[in-house]
């Protein structure tokens, strides 16, 4: 930025000399016949087409498949993560799925008489637990009752009791439902559940799949910030895509000139890098609006004959052609 103060500055003092230079000398330049641009703006080359890389998902990076300078196309893989822990949630996610549909399924198909035997036979077993678990608790309590038996030794008996009848509740209701079948709003309520997991799985596996990054524009890798190891947080740059095949310069041109330039202009480049060519530009934007700190007026110029050896970040001179 500070170099392109710099010229401004001197192309400032050189634009003053050329309006009081004496008559004479304009008289004695008159008969000279010159093509070159008067160079009046500068600014710094900057890519249309430019993209920070950055992570959906924090992860540890596996693998790197560029560097800077690479060349790359667009949707080529750039980096893989460690995506272990995902791969273990969209396991149990899909394990969760196959269990609401099965569960589901078993719901709309209804009860097979071997289930409804089955359910009996433990609805009987906690019946006969029950029993003894209610006889051991009356013994247990006229023990403790004529002072023979622990505190301790009465309230296990209760907590074995109430356990006994838990299970019996709970086998009952059990039984009373395969014979009855489910009903529509239970239907429903299972539909509801795999649903939910179908959800749940899908979004394993979109995060699944963001542990591989791949490029969204081509163009060359122009800066790298993470290396194989490290961790890759969520909107942090990793890499920097751009594409020098379409670049511009956004120049600060003086205020009092802003007449001389418009929309379509062809304008000329010149790369202080790069002294031995020069480059054709195309004015695609003027602004409006006077920047106060400085009176210039903002100017885009598209590059029109983009080259291998211009690069983002240097310093061009636009010029005015006659």
């Amino acid at each position: 930025m500070k170099r392109v103060v710099l010229i401004m500055l001197a192309l400032a003092v050189v634009l003053t000399g050329c309006g009081t230079t004496s008559q004479p000398a304009e008289k004695a330049s008159a008969g000279v016949q010159t093509n070159k641009p008067v160079y009046v703006m500068a600014g710094i080359i900057n890519a249309n087409d430019k993209a920070n890389i950055t992570s959906k998902i924090g992860a540890k990076v596996a693998g790197i498949s560029v560097d800077v300078g690479s060349v790359v196309k667009q949707g080529d893989t750039l980096l893989t993560l460690d995506t272990n822990d995902i791969q273990a949630q969209v396991n149990q996610a899909q394990a969760q799925v196959s269990m609401t549909q099965a569960n589901l399924a078993n719901a709309q198909a209804g009860a097979r008489p071997e289930q409804i035997a089955q359910a009996q036979a433990a609805l009987d077993a906690a019946q006969t637990a029950y029993n003894n678990a209610k006889t051991n608790f009356d013994r247990d309590q006229q023990l403790f009752q004529g002072g023979a038996l622990p505190q301790a030794q009465l309230d296990a008996a209760q907590t074995v009791l109430s356990t006994a009848q838990s299970v019996y509740n709970s086998d009952q209701q059990q039984l009373d439902l395969l014979k009855k079948g489910s009903t529509q709003d239970q239907i429903d309520a299972l539909k509801a559940q795999v649903q939910q997991a179908q959800a749940a799985l899908d979004y394993a596996k979109a995060m699944l799949a963001n542990g591989t990054i791949v490029a969204p524009i081509s163009g060359t890798i122009s800066a790298k910030s993470i290396n194989v190891g490290e961790l890759a947080s969520p909107g942090e740059t990793l890499l920097t895509i751009t594409n020098n095949s379409s670049l511009f310069v956004n120049a600060s041109l003086p205020a009092d000139l802003a007449g001389s330039v418009k929309v379509g202009q062809v304008v000329a480049v010149k790369v202080s890098e790069i002294p031995n060519k020069d480059f054709s530009g195309t004015v695609s934007m003027v602004n409006s609006v006077v920047d106060s700190q400085n009176t210039s007026v903002l100017v885009k110029v598209q590059i029109t004959d983009p080259d291998p050896a211009l690069k983002p970040g240097m310093l061009a001179e636009i010029g005015l052609k006659k």
